[in-house]
This record gives structure tokens, C-alpha cells and sequence, in this order.
């Protein structure tokens, strides 16, 4: 189809573009400069991919998979690069702290609330204030605006979260790496002029492949790309999404070591079905746990975006910080690091229901505050620690002798918290098994996922994730034809309102426009613009036999329903869907009610079909002129 070439003397124009500097440390200067090179050697591999491709092969579909594993290796080494500037970070933290003359008390929040005004200020100037460049705006885009994912702010809320991360703030460092792989998968595929259709589908490549090489979990990396990036729409990636998983995690297995994320201590089983009621219990509270972090996460959000910046630094500054004190390494470090399901065991119930309630208070405010990271690490580690309570209070309640092992139960709760809280729950049991490198535990993981999944979906409709989409007036929908007509705008195919009526106009005048008009209904329109109300083709009797009869106000109805320009094709179709019409007016507002034009529904699908060939790379068929 060749729908990917590259001009080897192009230059993206981002890339001479440069932004404001704040003074920072040596360290990190130069982890900045080398970020800054990372777009500039990323343009010469795709350019070098590229002329391999053209003298290797025309097919499309190979050519496909060798960008996804060139996208696979991009987000590999991003990951890296991340994960180092963390260290760093954290290491000039705790360089700092020691060499503060001051007490602990005074040192650590003052050191988180400096981590949580310098992770404010990147965002503000380095994104703009930008509400996205998280992994639900990635949904969005890569659903519903072509997959074009902006370079230059997922940079900024990289390095804020960090520095978040290494300062003690209780954010997940996976957010940031899906996001990166997914912007650097955009920029390769708008380098290669991909069309709409491709750049989604390198999109979700660059976002499993981030999960993948941060997790060392191929197949929950392709499973996530296609149960939250693409959905539905999704299904004829899977090719592409294997391979930039694969070699995403090859590349980071390269750099970490090939070892599981988690260590288990013990060989966990399933000892006995008796224990499978004790798991779907487990399910129950994950499920219920889940929703309230999603929860709480944005109810801290509307409560501190009420708050200005100062206040909002110095009581997120007390809380975390406070936090950090009280439950030390317990608390901070696990940013990137890996559960100790080993350390957890050993603790007792009354604490990991406490370091449980910590994690969710310092997350929310984090996130809160700081304004970047991730979500899904913070769900492990929710998990971890609440099934790991449960395990320990099930033993107790059991005869002496059950079989019980509290870690078994914290890595079921791990996959239910996340299964619950991203709704995303075969990602969850697959993940909890590519961590460990144990499938003793797959069918209580299987069980207890489920459960709270469904759980969660009975208490709150939302993840964690669409909860922000939501907020934003966005709902994104299933199916690839529902997607396709999600991603169009009425104002694309309406028509001007050729037969209207003046709501003084007679008997006459509406009666000969019933005759002459194909409409199944007329807009009845005020001198100013405004819609009035319609008259449809039943409200028309015969001429009165005396008498000018009833004006087009007498006649007319209110609007039984009515699409703004902006609103999809989706929304359109189903409203007419919903009334039984074929035609609905356009007004620029509701509250106006300003006459723009009609649409139709024969006007939707000429408008899905030419969406539709755009976004497969064909040429649009010629616009046909309105009846």
C-alpha cells in the first residue's frame, strides 16, 4: 500500500524548537541533554528502518512489524533512560537529607515539598499546564484524534514525575513509560507520514511496549494495548503489538537482568479447592478497595485544584512527607522498584492495613499536587498489602494447621486491585503471572481478578483511567465502526436549512413547502436566526375552506431533538436512533439555539465512509452533492 516513506533530508520542525531552563544540578543537566538527543537519534533509526524496508520488502504487514520492533526498542531504551534519571534523582535526594543539618522531621517533607513545587513548575512551564499526556489521554488519542501524541509535553511530565519518584512522592513510574512509548511511537509514525489507521496502531505498540520492558511482562504488555489503548478496535494489531513487546522486553531483560520483578520466597499453590472461597472473598474486598482508590485519587485531585499552588505544596508537603517519617523504606522507593511480597509476609495484619491507608492517602495527594506519574504501581502495591492482611486474618479465623500463606494472598490482591481499579482484568492476571514467574497461583489469581472486576464495575461504572475521560465529556465507545464514527464531527456533513419557515408565515406558504419539500419535518426559524420549533409533514392539513388559517407558530412543535456542530457522528446517529427520525437540526449552542443546518442520516454514512477510506490511507470518493 506504501503507506510509509520518509524523506531523508526532512527535519521535524520540533526538533530545532527549545524551551525555557531552570537551573539544575550538574547530574541533571546532562540527563536532560541526553533526552533532548533521544528524538534527533530516534529520527536517524526510522530513517535507516526505512530504506531497509523498501529494499527488503513491499508487503505492508512486514513492514509493520519491523516498525513495531523498532518501536519495541525505543521504548526499551526510554525505559532505561527513565529509570536512571530516577536513581539519580534519588540519590541527590538522600545526599541532601544527610547532609541538611536538621532533623528528619524537618528534612523530609521539606524535601518532598521541593520535589512537589519542582514537579509543578515543569508542568506549568514545560506542558502547559496540560491536564493529559497521562495514559487516559493516550486512550483518547489513540481512539479518537488519529493518534497523534504530543512530544514536547510527555517530555516535561516525564521528568516531573521523576522527580517526584526520587523525592519521595507516592506516584507509579508506569504512566510515564507507556505515555513515552506511545509519544515516541507517534513521532516515528508522523515522521514516516503514516496515515490515521497506522499511527493508532504504532501508538499502541509504543504503550505495550513501555508496560512491557517496565514489567518484564510481554504478554500483559500486549493484552493492555489491546484492553485499554485500542479496545475493540484494536483486534488487527495484535501482530504488531507481540512483536514490540517481545523485543521491548528482550531489550530491557538486556540491561535489568532476566529475572522476575517479584521474587517469590515460597513455592505458593493452591493447596485445596476449600481455599478458592477464601480467594473470591478476597476478590470482594480488592474489588471494594479498588473503587476507593480511584476514588479518593480524584476527590484529591477537585480538592486540591481548588486550593491555590502554595497551599496545596505545603499541606501535600505535611501529609507525604509525615507519611514518608512514619513508615520509611516501607513507603518511599517502590516508584519502579519491585514489591518485597517476602518482607510484607512478615509483617502483621494491624500494619499492612495501616501502610494500606498510607499509600492511598500519599497517592491521591501526589498525584494531586505534583500533578504527573502513574497509577498502576500503586495499585500493586495496594494490592499487595491488603491481601497480604487478608491472608494473615484468614489464618487466624482458620483451624490451626490450614495451609495458609499470607504472600499467596497479597499477589492475588495485587492483580484484583489492578483488574479493579483499570478494569482491565485479563491485563491483571497476566501480569501477576509474567512478574513472578509462577503459575501455581493462576486459577486464585484468575478467580479473585475476576471478582473484584466485576465488583468494581458494579460499584462505579469507571476506571481509574476513564474516570478522567469522563470529566471530560468523553466516552469512548466499542467496536471499530463505532470508533470510526466517533472520531468524525457533524460539522463535517451538515447541509445549509434550505426549507425552513418564518414562524409568521401562512397556512399557504407551509402547505405549498410540504408539497415541494423532500423533508420529513421543517425548522421553523425567527428573523434572528434562532430555531424556533419545526412543523413536520402531519401538522400540514388541507387549506382552510375559509380564512388565511393557522401561521407556522400555530403549527409548530417544540424540537423534538438537536446536534452541535462538534458533537460525533455517534452522538448523532444515536439520537436519531433514539427518536426515529432521519434529520435533525444543527444549532451552534444550546443555549442559542442558533440555526446552522441539518443533517441526515444518509449524510452520516457518506460521512463514516469517507472517514473511513481516509483513515485506511485511499483517496476519499468525490463529495456528492446534498439532495
Amino acid at each position: 500500500m506504501g503507506e510509509y516513506y520518509i524523506d531523508v533530508n526532512m527535519k521535524p520542525e520540533f526538533l530545532s524548537r527549545r524551551g525555557g531552563s531552570a537551573p539544575v544540578t550538574r547530574p541533571l543537566r546532562e540527563a536532560a541533554t541526553a533526552a533532548a538527543a533521544a528524538p534527533e537519534a530516534l529520527l536517524r533509526g526510522a530513517r535507516a528502518v526505512s530504506r531497509s524496508l523498501t529494499a527488503l520488502t513491499t508487503d505492508e504487514h512486514a513492514r509493520l512489524l519491523l516498525l513495531a520492533a523498532f518501536i519495541g526498542l525505543a521504548a526499551a531504551l526510554a525505559v532505561t533512560a527513565f529509570y536512571r534519571v530516577i536513581d539519580l534523582v534519588q540519590r541527590l535526594t538522600l545526599g541532601w537529607a544527610e547532609a541538611i543539618p536538621l532533623a528528619d522531621a524537618l528534612v523530609i517533607p521539606l524535601l518532598v515539598a521541593l520535589g512537589l513545587a519542582a514537579s509543578q513548575a515543569i508542568v506549568r512551564y514545560g506542558a502547559q499546564d496540560s491536564e493529559g499526556e497521562n495514559v487516559p489521554d493516550v486512550m483518547y488519542r489513540a481512539n479518537l484524534r488519529g493518534g497523534v501524541v504530543p512530544v514536547r509535553p510527555v517530555l516535561a511530565k516525564t521528568c516531573a514525575a521523576a522527580v517526584l519518584i526520587g523525592t519521595g512522592g507516592n506516584v507509579g513510574a508506569e504512566g510515564p513509560v507507556i505515555v513515552g512509548g506511545a509519544a515516541a511511537a507517534a513521532s516515528i509514525g508522523g515522521w514516516l507520514h503514516a496515515s490515521p489507521h497506522r499511527l493508532r496502531t504504532l501508538v499502541g505498540c509504543g504503550a505495550a511496549a513501555g508496560l512491557s520492558a517496565a514489567f518484564n511482562a510481554p504478554i500483559a504488555g500486549v493484552l493492555f494495548g489491546l484492553e485499554k489503548i485500542l479496545g475493540a478496535a484494536g483486534g488487527g494489531a495484535f501482530g504488531p503489538f507481540v512483536v514490540a513487546s517481545i523485543v521491548a522486553a528482550a531489550a530491557s531483560r538486556a540491561v535489568f537482568g532476566n529475572h522476575p520483578v517479584l521474587a517469590v520466597p515460597l513455592p505458593y499453590g493452591l493447596h485445596s479447592a476449600w481455599e478458592l472461597p477464601l480467594y473470591a472473598a478476597l476478590g470482594l474486598v480488592a474489588g471494594a478497595a479498588a473503587v476507593a482508590y480511584g476514588r479518593f485519587t480524584w476527590g484529591a485531585h477537585d480538592w486540591f485544584g481548588a486550593r491555590s499552588r502554595a497551599t496545596g505544596i505545603a499541606i501535600g508537603a505535611l501529609v507525604v512527607g509525615g507519611l514518608d517519617l512514619v513508615f520509611r523504606n516501607e513507603l518511599w522507593g517502590h516508584g519502579h522498584q519491585a514489591v518485597d511480597l517476602g518482607a510484607l509476609g512478615l509483617r502483621p495484619a494491624g500494619f499492612l492495613l495501616g501502610l494500606f491507608a498510607a499509600k492511598l492517602l500519599a497517592t491521591g495527594v501526589t498525584l494531586a499536587v505534583g500533578r504527573a506519574g502513574g497509577v498502576f504501581t500503586p495499585a500493586l502495591f495496594l494490592g499487595a498489602t491488603l491481601g497480604t492482611a487478608f491472608g494473615h486474618l484468614a489464618d487466624r479465623l482458620l483451624p490451626p494447621g490450614s495451609p495458609i500463606v499470607a504472600g499467596a494472598f497479597g499477589l492475588a490482591g495485587m492483580a484484583g486491585v489492578v483488574a479493579g481499579a483499570t478494569h482491565a482484568p485479563l491485563t491483571a492476571i497476566l501480569m501477576a503471572f509474567e512478574m513472578t514467574g509462577d503459575y501455581a497461583l493462576i486459577l486464585p489469581i484468575m478467580l479473585t481478578s475476576t471478582v473484584a472486576f466485576v465488583v468494581a464495575r458494579r460499584l462505579h461504572p469507571e476506571s481509574i483511567y476513564t474516570e478522567w475521560l469522563v470529566r471530560r465529556g468523553i466516552v469512548l465507545t466499542r467496536g471499530a465502526d463505532a470508533a470510526v464514527l466517533a472520531r468524525s464531527t457533524v460539522a463535517e456533513c451538515l447541509r445549509p436549512a434550505l426549507h425552513r419557515l418564518a414562524p409568521d408565515a401562512s397556512h399557504a406558504e407551509a402547505l405549498r413547502l410540504v408539497r415541494e419539500s423532500p423533508q420529513s419535518f421543517y425548522p421553523v426559524v425567527a428573523s434572528d436566526g434562532r430555531l424556533e420549533g419545526q412543523v413536520a409533514l402531519g401538522d400540514v392539513g388541507p387549506a382552510p375552506p375559509e380564512g388565511p388559517g393557522p401561521t407556522a407558530r400555530d403549527l409548530m412543535r417544540p424540537v423534538a431533538g438537536r446536534v452541535l456542530p462538534e458533537d460525533t457522528l455517534l452522538t448523532a446517529l444515536r439520537r436519531m436512533a433514539a427518536l426515529d427520525v432521519d434529520l435533525l437540526p444543527v444549532v451552534d449552542r444550546e443555549e442559542n439555539r442558533y440555526l446552522m443546518g441539518l443533517v441526515t442520516r444518509g449524510d452520516l454514512f457518506r460521512a463514516y465512509e469517507r472517514a473511513l477510506r481516509l483513515e485506511l490511507g485511499h483517496d476519499p470518493e468525490p463529495e456528492r452533492t446534498p439532495a
